[in-house]
């Protein structure tokens, strides 16, 4: 197993992504689109459940003007995709 260490302010600067959060779209059995791109008009690629964990991977969020909504790229079960920042905890 790798050896872990503290990072200084500066490496921190580097850091992006990694962090594990929870999908949650507010209604119970209302599922999220996982889609193949940064908006709405993106074909979606899966459903994700309420309380599915995701893993992002930045924390870059991206706008989509057509439905006024930021999204971010996130992995799940293996696959790549985008949904709705507001979903899992980040500015809409």
């Amino acid at each position: 197993m790798e050896e872990m260490k503290e990072l200084n302010p500066s490496e921190m600067e580097n850091v992006t992504g990694g962090v594990w959060r929870t999908v949650n779209t507010g209604v119970s059995g209302l599922k999220a689109a996982l889609r193949s791109g940064p908006g709405k008009g993106n074909p979606q690629i899966a459903s994700l459940s309420n309380g599915t964990q995701v893993d992002t991977i930045t924390d870059q969020v991206v706008y989509d003007p057509v439905s006024g909504r930021n999204f971010v790229e996130v992995s799940v079960n293996g696959k790549t995709g985008w949904v709705a920042a507001s979903i899992v905890g980040l500015p809409r």
